[in-house]
């Protein structure tokens, strides 16, 4: 059978099989031998139509019915923008590492690969958050107490055969306290955290597949960051912590007195600090970093972010400085 129909050019070419591969991709509910023959097909047609635009152009093309294939896929979500056949699982891990610590320092994830004869996976848990995770049982919606109940009806933990908002909600919260977080739901702020740090996985993913029909095509696996509902997350409180130097309670003799006024007076803080040009964990966008040189008191400390916070700058726990878009050199010492 021939899928292409009337090709004119190489463009029209890369534009059916983009219609073909929409309709009968397994993502999109098609047949997997089907997408087979349509890539077999393209993969004879695309270099005789690359060969007639290169004599035909003045500026020939490099592509192949690979890289092209590839970029459709990026673009219907196959391909993470980050992904990078040549970049190991290992690298992957450490960029993951890198991410979550630096976005989310009150946090603590557990970052690990495995692998096996045909496959490799990595498992990012959310173990520990400085907040509760779940919704209490006034926070929950009409659809969430529904899908709630559901879900304890299907284990046969529901006991209620007609019931009030309210009586639905004492009877989550018995159900709860009987038979775990399985039956709890996630609060928003939870929520969120989890959806950016899959997210931020996924770009750095390949993953072709369709479980009904068995079509598995991944460059590793990833089964999100909070598995069975975020179970297990343990509630452990936390804050930015800022080292204070210590101060001097003795009182200072005549000679210390006499010798701090002949030294010179301590620089401005504008003065004592180092500028480093780095990139940015998630973006990759050139960023950079300043740090102060000398150990700053608590009440130095929030002088100092609060200008650099007027500059434009923000503290990055993981830089161990203060962070800017463009480098802040003239404005620090204006």
């Amino acid at each position: 059978m021939t899928y292409f129909k009337n090709v004119k050019s190489l463009e029209d070419l890369k534009n059916q099989f983009r219609e073909l591969a929409r309709k009968n991709h397994p993502d999109a509910g098609g047949d997997a031998e089907t997408m087979k023959a349509i890539n077999q097909e393209y993969d004879q047609l695309f270099p005789i139509w690359k060969k007639r635009f290169n004599m035909a152009s003045a500026e020939p093309t490099t592509e192949t019915a690979d890289s092209t294939r590839m970029s459709f896929y990026t673009q219907n979500g196959w391909e993470g923008s980050k992904h990078d056949w040549n970049r190991s699982l290992k690298e992957v891990a450490q960029i993951v590492r890198a991410y979550v610590k630096e976005m989310y320092p009150t946090y603590k994830f557990s970052v690990r690969t495995s692998y096996a004869s045909m496959c490799q996976e990595l498992h990012v848990d959310l173990k520990e958050s400085p907040i509760e995770v779940y919704k209490t049982a006034e926070e929950l919606t009409a659809d969430d107490m529904e899908e709630l109940r559901r879900k304890a009806a299907r284990n046969g933990y529901f006991t209620l055969n007609s019931w009030y908002e309210s009586e639905l909600r004492a009877e989550l919260e018995r159900i709860w306290n009987e038979h775990g977080n399985f039956y709890r739901c996630l609060n928003e702020a939870t929520k969120a955290v989890i959806e950016d740090v899959d997210s931020f996985v996924k770009s750095y993913n390949y993953e072709d597949c369709d479980g009904s029909i068995d079509y598995f095509d991944v460059d590793f696996y990833y089964f999100g960051c909070a598995q069975n509902n975020g179970m297990n997350i343990k509630i452990v409180p936390k804050t930015a912590r800022i080292k204070n130097k210590p101060e001097e309670t003795a009182p200072a003799t005549t000679e210390t007195k006499e010798t701090a006024e002949e030294t010179p007076a301590a620089p401005e803080i504008s003065q004592e600090y180092e500028i480093k040009e780095d990139v940015h964990t998630k973006t990759q966008e050139v960023i950079f970093v300043v740090k102060i040189v000398r150990t700053l008191s608590r009440e130095e400390y929030i002088k100092v972010a609060e200008r650099m916070k007027s500059l434009g700058g923000y503290y990055s726990r993981f830089k161990h400085g203060f962070v800017f878009k463009e480098n802040p050199a003239e404005l620090l010492t204006a």
